[in-house]
């Protein structure tokens, strides 16, 4: 990185950004890194390689991830060239001969958010290293905002040491851009089988067990996770973390249970809060909602635009409705949720428009899918460009997908089956904005049959009325909560 002229930037201490390397985490917490910047914060991120176009068009100072923290999610999630698997898949298929939904966590845990952790904090002491020789030493004042998963201040906050010379940072925000992995006597671990909601005594003894087991099944994956805080330079990190779950009156410390938190100034929850279940602990007191992340300003390019106006065109002038299907940027096998909306809509020309969106840019359908007319296929799309168009939003229920619809009061159907999908999916149906899909999309016809369904429950002026006015409630809790400003807020302490 090199030493360069040092500069001056005011009052104002220099805001490091990161996340873990994936497009779903990475695009809120940019969202956010790059507001502050045109608000005239001196921002920095660390992150990906393989994202630094993005993460530099955006007017924020781009600083590579180090060693194995240079992670491409784009080839582990995504299937290079007809026929082939992910990475993600070789990996899981290299540990059990039929792998399960969870096996794939387990492998997200181990490969995504544990192994790094070493090299994330290689990075860190280059990223500070970097920024202190470009600023002078008066104002070389650093607050790190880290995205929460990355674990990527653990090793610090647990004794692991810095470049000589080099400071501390003088405050950290924890950034969630997801349903936060706490404990709680009301919630089972973030990636266990979602159960409904309830706070009764024997809900609340199932989830006693469910926390048990979840200890068990996890020893490894939480014994990988002290080894590589050790290998950072951390100490005892282990006895630090039983030490606090003794002192909340528990006998011993399980994965999950709110350990990427700990250390932290501030901790900004992306969201709203009545999205969120009401459990016996609360919320930590140091934790802020801060709504949604800032729409998208930027403008598709001229074809995208050109869809979207058509869009706008087929709703305002001729009526009819829009359905957006979308998968994301991680589990994108069209058969699970793109195919059949479009197989479960085909038909309905005069009045149903469909746009699916495939989630990554150059990604096309496979050669023998006939898309039919009512249809639109394009391989990536922002959603708050074709949302503000939209009448029904069907998802596999990935975090920044349900707070988009939130944000845009948008009713959904969600049908998701891996990460923390399958909770999103349990939480939408909870709080009302969506319809929750029972079936797989391994039913086939009886698959479609219900996807059909629940679309035409949304657009129904009477069934799906509730659904409808649930969505616009959320979208104006959304509205209440100017994201940056709350951000800036907790950024003030340090000023």
């Amino acid at each position: 990185m090199g030493s360069h002229q040092k500069v001056n930037h005011g009052d104002k201490p220099i805001l490091l950004f990161t996340s873990i390397p994936a497009t779903g985490h990475i695009t809120p917490t940019l969202r956010i890194a790059s507001a502050l910047h045109a608000r005239g914060w001196p921002v920095f991120y660390l992150g990906p390689t393989a994202h630094k176009a993005t993460i530099s068009a955006t007017g924020v100072q781009f600083l590579p991830f180090l060693d194995d923290a240079d992670f491409n999610d784009l080839t582990y999630f995504v299937p290079q060239g007809e026929g082939a698997i992910t990475e993600k898949d070789a990996v899981v298929q290299g540990t059990t001969s039929e792998p399960t939904w969870r096996d794939r966590v387990f492998s997200d845990f181990r490969e995504f958010f544990i192994s790094p952790i070493p090299a994330r904090h290689r990075s860190l002491c280059a990223a500070l290293t970097h920024i202190h020789q470009l600023f002078p030493p008066s104002s070389a004042r650093v607050v790190v905002v880290a995205e929460s998963t990355s674990n990527f201040l653990l090793p610090l906050f647990h004794g692991a040491p810095l470049p000589p010379s080099i400071p501390k940072p003088i405050g950290s925000i924890a950034l969630s851009v997801m349903i936060p992995p706490l404990r709680s006597v009301d919630i089972p671990p973030l990636v266990s089988e979602p159960i409904e909601f309830d706070t009764t005594p024997a809900f609340r003894e199932r989830v006693a067990k469910i926390w048990r087991d979840w200890e068990t099944e996890t020893r490894g994956l939480k014994e990988l996770l002290v080894e590589k805080v050790e290998q950072a330079g951390g100490k005892d990190f282990a006895k630090a973390m039983e030490t606090r779950e003794r002192e909340k009156g528990r006998e011993s410390w399980a994965l999950l249970s709110g350990e990427c938190f700990v250390g932290y100034d501030h901790v900004c929850q992306i969201g709203v809060e009545s999205w969120f279940y009401k459990t016996e602990e609360g919320w930590p007191a140091n934790w802020r909602f801060v709504g949604a992340v800032p729409k998208s300003v930027r403008v598709p390019e001229e074809a995208k635009q050109a869809l979207v106006d058509e869009v706008k065109l087929a709703r305002e002038k001729e009526g009819k409705k829009v359905v957006v299907v979308a998968q994301g940027t991680v589990e994108i096998d069209p058969r699970h949720l793109i195919l059949p909306t479009i197989q479960a809509l085909n038909g309905r020309e005069e009045d149903t428009l469909v746009v699916a969106i495939l989630g990554h840019r150059g990604r096309t359908l496979p050669k023998d899918v006939v898309v039919p007319a009512n249809a639109k296929v394009v391989d990536y799309l922002a959603y708050d460009a074709i949302l503000p168009h939209t009448d029904v939003f069907v998802s596999n229920a990935g975090y920044g997908a349900v707070m988009h619809g939130i944000g845009h009061g948008v009713p959904m159907v969600v049908a998701g089956e891996e990460q923390d999908k399958k909770e999103n999916v349990v939480r939408v149906q909870w709080r009302g904005h969506g319809v929750k899909l029972n079936k797989s999309w391994r039913d086939d016809k009886e698959y479609v049959n219900e996807l059909a369904e629940a679309v035409g429950k949304i657009m129904d002026e009477e069934k799906g009325r509730e659904v409808r006015k649930r969505a616009m409630e959320l979208k104006e809790e959304a509205d209440s909560i100017d994201c940056i400003k709350t951000v800036e807020e907790c950024l003030s302490s340090y000023l």
